[in-house]
């Protein structure tokens, strides 16, 4: 298994959206349970790669990952980036998501970032070990924000400030 994580490029979109759209119908970890287009897809990227952080991991040319962080964008809020990601099923477990997940923090607190934040489902419990791992803050918990099938879960907010990733670096 040859696997690489580099940044994104506007050519990835294809692979990207048949990624996303196969977490996306898992139905358990991202929030929207369907994929997005080549055209969304491409149109992101294109954003993230001006003003923002979108990192893969690729087996070959396969994309089996991403982490992204994207920008608030109104003014006094840009200085935040919005985190998310997510990893095809047999990648997971591996210490690939570490890794993704470092090298998309590096770039966004060396790049453009003081604060990077993310949300997770509480049910979600190897993503909140790794961003817990990662130095990341509980800061919240909005309970039963998900209804889906039937069953609620909750969604908590983490929080990690640069200067808090640069001592855990150091560390």
């Amino acid at each position: 298994m040859t696997l690489n994580i580099r940044p994104t490029t506007e050519k990835d979109a294809p692979a990207l959206a048949k990624c996303v759209d196969a977490i996306a119908h898992e139905r358990h970890f991202l929030a929207s349970t369907e994929g997005f287009s080549v055209t969304q897809t491409r149109d992101y990227i294109v954003m993230l790669i001006v003003c923002g952080i979108h990192m893969l991991l690729c087996e070959n040319t396969e994309v089996v990952g991403w982490c992204d962080i994207t920008p608030g964008i109104f003014e006094g809020l840009d200085h935040v980036g919005h985190l998310s990601m997510g990893l095809l099923p047999a990648y997971r477990g591996l210490g690939w998501g570490k890794k993704l997940l470092q090298a998309a923090l590096n770039s966004g607190f060396k790049e453009k970032f003081e604060r990077i934040e993310l949300e997770v489902f509480a049910s979600n419990t190897a993503a909140l070990a790794l961003y817990c791992k990662a130095g990341f803050v509980e800061e919240g918990r909005k309970r039963k924000s998900r209804k889906l099938d039937g069953e609620y879960d909750d969604i908590i907010n983490f929080g990690l400030l640069r200067e808090e990733w640069g001592t855990l670096q150091k560390a």
